[in-house]
């Protein structure tokens, strides 16, 4: 009996030693490699006051309008390494981290659309780049834009709404699945904890999700795995979700777009006859309907993370921003 004690206390022991140990290891893991990327990947733009706090931004090209990309959820601008380039041929162009998110610093909270438009308005006149302005919003970027364009119409000349999110999109999508999704409902929060343990930089470094952002480029996918497995951004990142109502109601209130040039591009992802896809393409014709001339494309053969990711892909966005550029230019409103 007393053998039997022995072992069920060295179980215990172990059960409970053995998480311990593996997250000291992750944790010691996950802070030299977070000191050595700040130092193999500096910013490759320059930091700027927002108010109080320094945003990173990158500009290249020149002409008129400046086209300004705004990334989605959790993202960074070493996304648009497939975009911005081959925009710069045509026209000024400028991508950015919002606040905590990539090489930027952290700003003050709530972390909604209100608070990031109006950081945003005075990065970019802080850093010289005056209106006018093509926004291009990605996924949840398409929520800011639109947020920035009704609090700052005198900026705005033209709009591209890049798979963007629908302000009504939680609800509309529960309807379908009778649920939230697992990404919704558990993963999100849980992303900052992982990055802390090290489990999330694993993972991208070791498994088939982190191969999905090589199409950017090594150095470009190099930067954005080490980032988006930093703990800080991470955090950054859920504090915008934490008020994904707030900034949702604040894109809902905006007016509608009247005759501003506005696009609406969605990934052409398979099987679309499938309830959910449907309602994606009734959220994004609400979108386009925003403007009197606004349209909707599906670019077939993309998915929503390749319209960032992947090459080819990334080339036909840059095309359609383009050619959004060209309409302000041909219409005057370039100013």
């Amino acid at each position: 009996m007393k053998r039997w004690r022995r072992w069920l206390k060295r179980g215990a022991i172990g059960a409970v030693a053995a998480p311990v140990a593996l997250s000291l290891v992750g944790m010691t893991y996950q802070a030299l490699a977070t000191q050595a990327d700040r130092r193999n990947f500096p910013p490759p733009g320059k930091l700027v006051d927002a108010g109080g706090h320094r945003l990173h931004i990158q500009c290249a090209g020149a002409g008129r309008p400046t086209v300004v990309l705004e990334t989605g959820a959790l993202a960074m601008s070493a996304l648009w390494g497939g975009v911005q380039p081959r925009v710069a041929v045509h026209t000024r162009v400028c991508s950015y981290d919002r606040a905590g998110l990539g090489w930027s610093e952290p700003g003050p909270e709530p972390r909604d659309a209100l608070h990031i438009a109006s950081e945003l308005r005075t990065l970019l006149r802080n850093a010289g780049e005056t209106p006018a302005y093509v926004l291009v919003g990605h996924s949840f970027g398409g929520l800011l834009v639109r947020v920035y364009t009704d609090q700052y119409p005198e900026d705005v000349v033209g709009l591209l709404l890049l798979d963007s999110s629908h302000p009504d999109q939680v609800t509309r999508f529960e309807k379908v699945r009778g649920k939230p999704s697992f990404l919704e409902a558990h993963l999100s929060p849980d992303l900052p904890v992982l990055a802390r343990l090290g489990a999330l930089r694993f993972g991208l470094r070791f498994t088939d999700v982190g191969r999905r952002f090589d199409g950017l480029g090594p150095r470009r996918a190099a930067e954005f795995k080490a980032f988006f497995a930093d703990s800080s951004h991470q955090s950054a990142g859920e504090a915008e979700m934490e008020v994904w109502e707030e900034t949702a109601a604040q894109a809902r209130a905006t007016r509608v777009l009247g005759e501003l040039p506005l696009v609406v591009i969605s990934a052409g992802e398979t099987n679309p006859l499938s309830p959910e896809r449907r309602v994606r393409f009734e959220l994004q014709e609400e979108l386009a309907s925003l403007s009197s001339r606004g349209s909707h494309r599906i670019l077939a053969g993309t998915t929503h993370g390749s319209l960032a990711t992947n090459q080819a892909h990334a080339a036909r966005v840059a095309e359609a921003i383009r050619e959004l550029v060209e309409v302000t230019r041909t219409q005057g409103e370039t100013r």
